[in-house]
């Protein structure tokens, strides 16, 4: 019995050591100071690359030079297009790669070339383009060519052009006859006369508008029987070339024309009789001053200004001058009115400048008295001390 009381006590003073030792141990590790937390990894930084260059932009290349090389591509357009760069720069140094490509088989690259060396002025091409007026197969060309002839005014032209007028095309007819008016040519006048009789209203107006350039008196006969033309507006561009020509026969054709049913020919005809010196149309220009149309009422006062008298005209025409609100037709028509008033001996009175007024001088106010300061006043003596 005894023994296994001492057993058990053996066993409990064992149990109760272990119990210690395991508390201990925990004591201990509570008594530990805390580790930093251990920081979360970052991701590895990209190692930085030398910085590229910059790509510089590519230089824009020379107009010039890519015209004359777009000039041989195999495109027609292209061609085309490099035909018209090269007229549009003025570079006369083109003139020799443009005359290579003048019998190219594109008809729109010939008509481009053409073109550019109308607007170079390349009068060694005059020649070659009179050819392509006379036989090139394309009405376009033709065309032209005889546009390009103008810009070149080389008289030795003047028969391919005078040729041209019979061309089948209408387009090719009408350039050539106004390339034969701006070049002035003489002898092409009884060649446009006779077209006065071409059934075509638009041909019948350019050949006048080309006589009326070349003013030829020899010409007066033909322009004459246009002034019955049915058609309005070529009486106006006859009436208009007879204006500009000086023969003593004039007055007789252009006074009944001071009745036509048109403003524009009267004024004209009106215009034609002034510039010769006759004041027949004096009256019919004063009253062509209340037109509607600006250019009509601008040639009206035109006329009065070479031939408009005192009594009717300075009247009718300060009046207009007066009433007028086109700022472009005013101008003109003051203008003619300082030239009536000069020819007819009229002094312009000085415009009365309106007298300055004196500014009354600014009153001066009186000079401030400063008041004198009032004296500060004493602090009471605190209680106790004698003053």
């Amino acid at each position: 019995m005894k023994s296994e009381h001492a057993r058990a006590y053996v066993y409990m003073m064992l149990l109760c050591g272990i119990l210690i030792s395991m508390a201990g141990l925990d004591m201990a590790r509570a008594q530990e100071p805390a580790q930093p937390a251990q920081p979360v990894a970052q991701p590895a930084q990209p190692v930085a690359q030398p910085a590229q260059p910059v790509a510089q932009p590519a230089q824009p290349e020379d107009p010039y030079a890519a015209a004359l090389k777009n000039l041989k591509d195999a495109n027609p357009m292209v061609r085309r297009m490099a035909a018209d760069q090269l007229g549009r720069l003025r570079r006369p140094e083109a003139v020799p790669a443009l005359m290579e490509k003048i019998s190219d088989d594109n008809v729109y690259v010939r008509s481009a070339v053409v073109d550019a060396l109308g607007m170079l002025q390349a009068r060694e091409s005059v020649q070659k383009i009179a050819v392509l007026l006379a036989n090139d197969p394309s009405e376009q060309v033709r065309q032209q060519a005889a546009i390009s002839l103008a810009y070149l005014g080389d008289v030795s032209a003047a028969d391919a052009l005078i040729a041209a007028l019979d061309d089948k095309a209408t387009g090719v007819r009408f350039a050539a006859a106004r390339t034969l008016g701006a070049m002035g040519i003489e002898k092409s006048a009884a060649k446009l006369g006779s077209l006065l009789k071409d059934p075509d209203p638009g041909m019948r107006k350019a050949c006048l508008n080309a006589l009326g350039r070349i003013a030829s008196v020899a010409s007066v006969p033909d322009i004459k029987t246009a002034l019955d033309d049915p058609d309005v507006s070529v009486r106006r561009e006859a009436i208009k070339a007879l204006s500009v020509l000086r023969s003593p026969e004039l007055p007789a054709v252009l006074k009944p024309k001071l009745q036509d049913s048109d403003p524009y020919v009267r004024i004209h005809a009106a215009m034609g009789l002034a510039r010769l010196g006759d004041a027949s149309g004096e009256s019919a220009a004063v009253a062509l001053l209340g037109q509607p149309e600006s250019d009509v009422r601008q040639l009206s006062a035109n006329v009065l200004a070479l031939v408009g008298t005192r009594e009717a005209a300075l009247p009718a025409l300060s009046k207009a001058v007066a009433a007028e609100q086109n700022p472009t037709a005013k101008a003109v028509m003051e203008y003619a009115l300082a030239q009536m008033k000069a020819r007819l001996g009229i002094k312009e009175e000085p415009k009365k400048v309106p007298a300055v007024q004196p500014q009354p001088a600014p009153s001066k106010a009186p000079p401030t008295t400063k008041k004198p300061a009032k004296p500060a006043a004493k602090k009471a003596s605190p209680a106790g001390k004698s003053k």
